[in-house]
């Protein structure tokens, strides 16, 4: 019987012990699931607080414009989230890189369907040893982006000039205005640029003469110099095709270009006499510098080389002209998609007008 009872109860103490662990165990469980749940609450939490958070601060800003592919053409600027915050104006992110502008005569930077509107005010002074020269223009511009590298142009410019020559002890003073040349042309990209090798733009265009005449008809002779000389017209009397090819290459933060083109006068008869300007050479070169994603400083040389004029099939003397101007500009974007630009340019040569200022407002849409 002694041995009977203790048998029963070590076998009731082994069952107690098990039940007892088992309890222990499925405690442990509860309280490490229990644990988790607590973590994953609190990271939750964290990760709300976290977003909040970064919601409430405005975005960083960004230092250094886009750079060009193609000088501005088929750039696509990367689009944020839609739900992301809105920029102030002036510090909204552009689509075009305006280190381009620079060169904007003959490189595209329109996307498709894009259009955009310009108005350009030039002052210019210019003395010689007998005559005092100061003119006005503001020039209209509209431009349209074909697809994403060609681009259409169309220019109207308005001038206004005056003339003070002094000869024979005396002043004569000549006013002139009105609306000078219309200009049109087309752009396109012919190449992208790349690591090894720069892009390049092909620019044809035409001038229209819509201006005046700027030939002294009165005293026109073979073999004489044509234009009159006591009056600073800002027309040639002639239709004048064009065209012209710009090489360009970014080297962050800079942009250079280097271009070279040709024109064409095509020959008129005025008063029964036939005047032949010829042809012009004109080439440019220069670069752009990117202060911050708003503001590019550019410098540029323009220049220009024209042949012999002939009037009635005679080369008239000393009618060769060199044209050569520095032209320091500042590129100020101060809206989203609005720009504001100050330059100057100086004469190089004679030929030459001795300053220009010059104030250019640039929208897109």
């Amino acid at each position: 019987m002694a041995r009977h009872a203790a048998r029963v109860t070590g076998v009731s103490l082994a069952a107690l012990l098990a039940a007892s662990a088992s309890a222990s165990g499925q405690s442990k469980e509860e309280l490490l699931e229990r644990r988790i749940q607590q973590l994953e609450a609190r990271l939750k939490s964290l990760e709300s607080e976290i977003t909040k958070r970064d919601k409430a601060q405005p975005a960083p800003a960004r230092r250094g414009a886009e750079r060009p592919q193609a000088a501005g053409a088929n750039s696509q600027t990367a689009q944020g989230p839609r739900d992301a915050p809105q920029q102030p104006p002036g510090q909204q992110k552009s689509a075009v890189a305006q280190e381009a502008f620079l060169a904007r005569d003959n490189i595209p930077t329109l996307q498709s369907n894009k259009f955009e509107m310009s108005q350009s005010f030039d002052y210019g002074r210019g003395t010689s040893f007998v005559q005092n020269d100061r003119s006005f223009r503001a020039t209209t511009t509209f431009r349209y982006g074909v697809s994403n590298d060609i681009e259409l142009a169309l220019s109207v410019p308005y001038f206004a000039s005056q003339r003070r020559t002094n000869a024979f002890n005396q002043t004569i003073v000549r006013n002139r205005s009105g609306l000078a040349d219309i200009s049109f042309q087309a752009s396109t990209n012919l190449w992208r640029e790349d690591e090894w090798y720069p892009g390049a733009a092909l620019t044809l265009g035409v001038s229209i003469p819509t201006g005046d005449t700027p030939y002294d008809l009165m005293n026109l002779r073979a073999g004489v110099i044509p234009t009159d000389p006591l009056a600073l017209n800002q027309s040639s009397g002639h239709w004048v095709p064009r065209g012209a090819i710009q090489f360009f290459k970014t080297v962050d933060p800079l942009i250079l270009f280097f271009g070279v083109g040709a024109d064409y006068a095509i020959p008129k008869s005025f008063a029964g006499i036939k005047v032949e300007p010829g042809y012009r050479i004109t080439y440019n070169m220069g670069f752009g510098f990117a202060l911050s994603e708003r503001s590019t400083l550019g410098v540029s040389f323009n220049g220009a080389l024209s042949e012999r004029f002939k009037v009635g099939g005679v080369p008239v003397a000393n009618s060769v002209n060199e044209l050569l101007t520095a032209r320091f500009t500042l590129i100020q974007r101060v809206g989203q998609d609005f720009w504001f630009e100050p330059s100057v340019t100086l004469g190089l040569t004679d030929d030459a007008p001795d300053a220009a200022f010059s104030l250019s407002l640039r929208k897109r849409f």
